[in-house]
């Protein structure tokens, strides 16, 4: 999750930071024990009370630090939620030779045909690199990523990822089947045209989120100090068991001033989790309905990265500080 590994997903993004040592990391051996935590009880039905609006869009600036350097700019991060999806209805007559409507998703490239009844919702992330990565290390990246989830339940129905990444150029498709339980990924690499395209089936698990998915997964649960949040996730041609603990209330200070968020830990790295590298990681995230992400901070080996809610300012009634007894405790 992790906001999409700012400016990219899983060690593709970690990787424009910096070289890690991933490889290394692989070596080390988990022998200490983990804490024991309360699992949380997962929400999964959001149809009459959806909290995040259709529209929302998001922008976070991404930064890196590194004592005793002054902070550079690296690029843009922006989370959409592009509402429901309108699922085209074929009229059944005779002779009907209706035109096919426009892909669910723009470049897709595989064939994803939703049932009559799914309700879907979209979601889209995008990552421009800017500042210092363009200019001190020649990284331009432009990435989009794009997913269909079921209002039902919000498990991943569909997910698209493409990179552009300097000279790399991918389309990636993911299509989580429910009949044959399996997560589909295509892989296109559209700088080979005479390149067949890579498939790969991995088993699914009820309940599967996608990268994108799973950042407003977590926005939708009841957070409990203390408390595990544990769901299945596939990305990057994997399958993963995400764990996001449950923090402590805290006031932090946002371009509105202060403001009461609930502070997230994504147990997401280490040896055979989704980032190989070890890395400190808290996100916080709005103390209301909708759990609007605020800012992350991401401890490394090649300094610290930070991602800032920008447009924050414009929408400081988030949370009303002069009310607070109207805001529902979960």
């Amino acid at each position: 999750m992790a906001l999409l590994a700012p400016l990219g997903a899983g060690q593709t993004g970690a990787q424009q930071i910096g070289k890690d040592q991933a490889g290394k990391d692989q070596a080390a051996s988990a022998t200490t024990a983990a804490p024991a935590y309360t699992v949380a009880t997962l929400r999964r039905d959001f149809k009459d009370s959806f909290p995040i609006p259709a529209g929302e869009k998001l922008e976070y600036e991404v930064r890196l630090s590194r004592f005793p350097l002054p902070p550079i700019s690296l690029g843009v991060l922006t989370l959409e939620n592009l509402g429901a999806v309108t699922i085209p209805q074929n009229s059944g007559a005779a002779g009907d030779q209706q035109k096919p409507g426009a892909p669910l998703i723009e470049g897709l490239n595989t064939e994803f045909t939703p049932a009559p009844d799914e309700q879907l919702l979209r979601l889209r992330a995008t990552a421009v690199s800017k500042g210092a990565l363009v200019s001190l290390f020649g990284v331009d990246v432009r990435n989009r990523f794009e997913a269909l989830v079921d209002m039902r339940d919000f498990s991943a129905r569909v997910n698209l990822k493409e990179e552009k990444e300097g000279k790399k150029h991918i389309i990636q498709s993911t299509i989580f089947d429910r009949a044959e339980q399996q997560v589909k990924y295509l892989t296109t690499d559209l700088t080979k045209p005479d390149a067949p395209p890579r498939a790969k089936p991995l088993p699914r698990q009820e309940g599967m989120l996608s990268l994108l998915s799973a950042i407003y997964f977590v926005r939708l649960q009841k957070l409990h100090e203390g408390q595990m949040l544990t769901f299945p996730v596939s990305a990057d041609e994997e399958n993963y068991q995400f764990e996001i603990l449950v923090g402590k209330r805290e006031s932090i200070k946002t371009d509105c001033g202060k403001v009461k968020s609930v502070r997230l830990e994504p147990k997401l790295f280490g040896p055979g989790r989704f980032f190989k590298r070890q890395v400190d990681m808290t996100m916080w995230v709005s103390d209301d309905t909708k759990r609007t992400p605020l800012r992350l901070v991401a401890k490394t080996p090649k300094g610290t990265v930070t991602a800032k809610l920008l447009n924050f300012r414009k929408k400081c009634n988030i949370i009303d500080q002069e009310d607070e007894g109207k805001q529902k405790n979960d």
